[in-house]
């Protein structure tokens, strides 16, 4: 399916081009495998996210919301859970290019890492960015199907948990399930070629609600370039559904949803929006 540019960002400086793109599933399935959303040639993928649904009767779940390779597209993947839910899947792409920089010296400047956990019920992993590098985004893949088909293991977490560090966590729901979680870790080298670069991790915390979500904001003169969001889950647990980028053109901010399943569990969630700009 064709692919929508949704917005065009910079930073106060002028040198930061962020564009955010949308692709949407043209039919609904129960379950989709890293469905991808590309960027332009020009421009290296940073960040993105993933929106299921949330609507009745049952909903469906965020598997997986990562960058490629080559960090030329964003993957997502969702599933339905013990009840049946075809759904559209949504998955969104954060592009970045500098001024002054082509996309391979950019490349350059670019880390990401991989970090895999061990295979548990609730499986929980991190990684940091190197020394010299700025966190701007970061992503979560949870490996249920290998271990088993017939169950599944759902996103509840991935968000920057400081300055240099990306957490994901996943869980089993209502059938024991366990699953390898796999967290990525993006960050830019603060000192480039055409300036140093700064940072901005703004939070916002949602109600307790069974279905929680919230939006933060962007600061001022950052340019967005990822976010995340943790579900504060309690009981049978709440899940993940919503990762999504700005789609407003009048305001750079990033929305996160979490939803409780079969079970009533409301929950709170901190949803987490990154920027950045060069100084």
């Amino acid at each position: 399916m064709p692919q929508t540019k949704l917005g065009t960002f910079h930073d106060a400086s002028g040198k930061i081009t962020v564009a955010v793109f949308e692709r949407k599933a043209g039919n609904q399935q129960a379950h989709f495998h890293d469905f991808a959303c590309t960027v332009p040639d020009d421009m290296v993928v940073i960040g993105g996210g993933a929106e299921a649904t949330n609507r009745p009767p049952n909903g469906a779940l965020l598997t997986a919301s990562y960058p490629n390779q080559n960090l030329s597209a964003w993957l997502a993947s969702s599933k339905d859970h013990e009840r049946p839910q075809p759904h559209f899947l949504k998955v969104y792409a954060v592009g970045l290019k500098i001024a002054g920089m082509t996309r391979d010296a950019l490349l350059q400047h670019i880390h990401i890492g991989r970090s895999v956990s061990e295979l548990a019920q609730h499986p929980e992993a991190s990684e940091s960015v190197p020394p010299g590098f700025l966190l701007i985004s970061g992503g979560f893949h949870v490996n249920w199907l290998d271990f088993n088909p017939q169950g599944g293991n759902l996103a509840t977490a991935s968000f920057p948990e400081n300055a240099f560090s990306w957490k994901a966590r996943s869980k089993d729901h209502m059938t024991v399930s366990s699953a390898i979680l796999s967290v990525y870790a993006i960050g830019i080298r603060e000192n480039l070629p055409v300036g140093r670069v700064q940072h901005s991790i703004q939070t916002k915390d949602s109600g307790h609600a069974a279905h929680p979500s919230t939006t933060a904001d962007v600061l001022s003169g950052f340019a967005l370039v990822g976010g995340g969001a943790e579900i504060h889950w309690r009981g049978e647990g709440n899940l993940l559904w919503q990762l999504r980028p700005t789609t407003d053109l009048a305001n750079q901010d990033f929305s996160a949803g979490g939803k409780d399943h079969m079970k009533p569990s409301p929950a709170t969630l901190t949803a987490y929006s990154i920027g950045i700009k060069i100084v």
